[in-house]
């Protein structure tokens, strides 16, 4: 490197360069690995760089989590990789024939079954073809989907069925349309009571259809208000969340919309 780049900056080295003992700085250094190297080549390497953090950047996509889970599993079983963070870096060239929604899938599945099993700090990620915003929104929708970042209000719903008492998909965005501006706050809607008490047991707040033109209210798994006029409904929900300390004001010139949320189906 350079003798005028700053002593604060991290330098960045592939694992397979690292032979040798790196000079300490105050910036440190930082290293990627493809997940290929051996027990003995990821152990010297941190033994001579001693690096701040490190990527997972593997040549390509395929078998990724197969690659993932060994790579995790050695860097787990040395004592030189204790509390040294790992972030995936993973890239997604463009392929004929598959559009965003498809990157998007195949990115949740790698990404995703790493985070769930706790492997991995955080993310880098490569996608031909997206745009910068979307890319963004999708890494966060992801990142929260894995419970790793909880930067947005998360929406859980039904499927919907034939006991569904109320049109979902309507009720759903009045509901993104004015809870939609509370991170970390998990909102169920579920058409009836049938299962929609068990499929929403992760959620804070629950608004369950109960009966032709009514609405339970639960807090966690208790139901705490019953037999709400589906037309009051909403306002009843947002009123249960006040009451529990997780309400704030919309900032004025925040717009909330549906698609500045989260939905888990």
């Amino acid at each position: 490197p350079a003798a005028s780049v700053p002593e604060g900056v991290t330098f960045l080295h592939d694992a397979a360069a690292v032979i040798e003992a790196v000079p300490e700085r105050l910036g440190g250094h930082a290293v990627i690995f493809t997940g290929e190297e051996s027990e003995e080549q990821i152990k010297s390497v941190f033994q001579m760089a001693k690096p701040r953090f490190v990527f997972l950047k593997p040549k390509s996509q395929e078998g990724v989590t197969y690659l993932g889970r060994r790579f995790f599993t050695m860097l787990r079983s040395f004592e030189v990789t204790e509390g040294i963070p790992c972030m995936l870096w993973f890239s997604y060239p463009k392929v004929a024939g598959q559009d965003e929604d498809d990157v998007v899938i195949r990115a949740s599945a790698d990404y995703g079954s790493l985070f769930v099993d706790g492997f991995g700090e955080g993310m880098l990620w490569n996608a031909e073809g997206f745009t910068a915003d979307n890319l963004r929104e999708s890494s966060f929708n992801l990142l929260q989907a894995s419970r790793m970042r909880i930067s947005k209000t998360e929406f859980i719903s039904c499927p919907s069925c034939g006991r569904t008492l109320f049109n979902l998909q309507e009720t759903t965005a009045k509901i993104q349309e004015r809870t939609g501006h509370l991170p970390g706050v998990r909102v169920a809607i579920m058409g009836c009571i049938v299962n929609g008490p068990g499929e929403m047991a992760d959620a804070d707040f629950g608004y369950v259809g109960s009966g032709v033109g009514k609405v339970d209210l639960y807090v966690k798994y208790d139901c705490v208000k019953r037999a709400i006029p589906f037309a009051g409904a909403v306002d009843a929900l947002v009123n249960l969340i006040k009451e529990h300390g997780k309400w704030v004001e919309p900032e004025e010139d925040e717009e909330v919309t549906a698609g500045e949320a989260v939905a888990v189906m």
